[in-house]
């Protein structure tokens, strides 16, 4: 009687058991909860892990691993990367093909610079030149002379000489080494010196333009003849008043050799001569502040263009052998 008692009790509570399942969402619900389960032996063991290789026989698998960029990103990607690549492979071989170019840095590296080639290409060594240049920055002069210009196309090398700080004409003159001030700069001709030495340059050496010819010209830049006598009585007594309107006329940096006009007085004549030339300018003012200018002319002596024509490297070397500076056309 207990026993059946005992089932009728169990039967009662499965029909229960199942109406409640029914009405709180059956197998649908069942089959969601089956689908989302994160891992059975987790749920069971209450573990924090998560076990990816167990699933339900109706649960789909999906791939695993690194996420999957849309193919159009990818390839932009490795678009990207090869161009930084290549970009920094030829940064990397014009570094190397400089360095070569270049060879050992001299201690004057960054002060002393190449900062003209336009004449290079010049086939009459005497119309063909470089210039160099000391940085307006450097604190002392810089000697030159005794450095080498190289070429690395040809291996010719050329040494600068020294110069003339003062040149006068007809005189033997007492050359010295060259110092580049801070801004000064030198003009290197390939070829020889029209007045036979390498020399800086000063307010007159327009005059030594009107008799050779220098590459590049001269400045024209010499005291102007109009300027050169004072309008005082003394002066008009002494020279004649047709001696300031001749001074006037005569151009700047020009000798009046044979354009004397012989009406003038003999004072103004001797003036004239004595004057309205190279040396008699520099006679006249080499005591002035202004007399000496930044710039040097500099001669190799070359019998023969230097510099290849169409390209070429040239070295500045110091009197180690080391590069100063270079420039490539």
């Amino acid at each position: 009687m207990i026993k059946k008692t005992l089932l009728l009790i169990l039967a009662f509570l499965i029909v229960i058991f199942i109406f409640l399942w029914i009405w709180t969402g059956g197998l649908s619900k069942t089959w969601q909860a089956a689908q989302t389960f994160p891992g059975l032996f987790n749920f069971l063991r209450g573990a924090t892990s998560t076990i990816t290789g167990f699933q339900l026989p109706w649960q789909m698998q999906f791939p695993t691993g690194a996420s999957i960029s849309p193919a159009g990103d990818g390839n932009a990607s490795v678009e990207r990367d090869t161009e930084s690549f290549e970009g920094d492979y030829e940064n990397l071989r014009s570094e190397i093909t400089e360095a070569q170019n270049f060879g050992t840095p001299s201690p004057f590296r960054g002060r002393i610079l190449i900062v003209g080639a336009g004449a290079t290409r010049e086939s009459d060594p005497a119309r063909e030149y470089i210039e160099i240049a000391a940085r307006a920055d450097v604190t002392a002069p810089v000697a030159i002379s005794g450095w080498s210009l190289q070429s690395a196309y040809t291996g010719v090398r050329a040494y600068i000489p020294r110069a003339v700080r003062i040149f006068a004409m007809g005189v033997v003159n007492r050359d010295e080494p060259i110092q580049l001030d801070p801004g000064s700069h030198a003009i290197v001709n390939s070829g020889v010196s029209p007045v036979g030495v390498s020399l800086r340059e000063n307010i007159c050496t327009g005059y030594l333009e009107q008799f050779q010819g220098f590459a590049p010209p001269l400045p024209n830049s010499c005291p102007i003849p109009g300027t050169l006598l004072s309008m005082t009585a003394g002066n008009l007594r002494t020279y004649g008043e047709s001696c300031f309107d001749f001074l006037e006329s005569v151009p700047q940096c020009t000798s009046p050799l044979s354009n004397i006009p012989p009406d003038l007085s003999p004072n103004c004549r001797a003036f004239v001569l004595n004057n309205l030339s190279y040396n008699g300018c520099v006679n006249m003012n080499q005591s002035r502040a202004v007399f000496l200018s930044d710039t040097w002319r500099v001669y190799l002596g070359g019998s023969a263009e230097l510099w290849s024509n169409r390209h070429d490297v040239i070295r500045l070397l110091d009197a180690e052998g080391r590069t100063v500076d270079a420039i490539t056309y």
